[in-house]
């Protein structure tokens, strides 16, 4: 049985839309759709609509439109893990205070409160 090693808690993002752009150590770009599975203040849970090659510690950015407010978020991030080309966990690097991160895991919370 694996364990949660995330330090904080995680928060279902109910398939929340997002892009995702992978920077390739070679210097090419790959972008993606995605849904967002779960969020938290250190990372991102994600799974691509078509298989994508990211290799752990590959440069990510993930943008994501908050549906209640339509802010966008946009988060740099490395992938720390991958499952099968589909499902990606992401740490977030140069996160700044007054990046929106607090509004889509406000956004996420509000959601998962009223669906459960």
């Amino acid at each position: 049985m694996q364990t949660d090693r995330r330090t904080a808690p995680r928060t279902e993002a109910n398939g929340l839309d997002a892009k995702i752009s992978v920077f390739q150590e070679n210097g090419s770009l790959l972008v993606a759709e995605a849904n967002l599975l779960d969020v938290s203040r250190s990372g991102i849970k994600l799974r691509v609509k078509k298989p994508l090659i990211a290799n752990t510690d590959a440069k990510v950015q993930v943008e994501v439109i908050l549906p209640g407010s339509g802010i966008p978020v946009i988060v740099n991030a490395v992938v720390i893990h991958n499952n099968f080309d589909t499902e990606f966990g992401i740490q977030y690097i140069d996160v700044r205070p007054e990046d929106p991160l607090e509004q889509l895991i406000t956004e996420c919370q509000k959601a998962e409160t009223a669906t459960g």
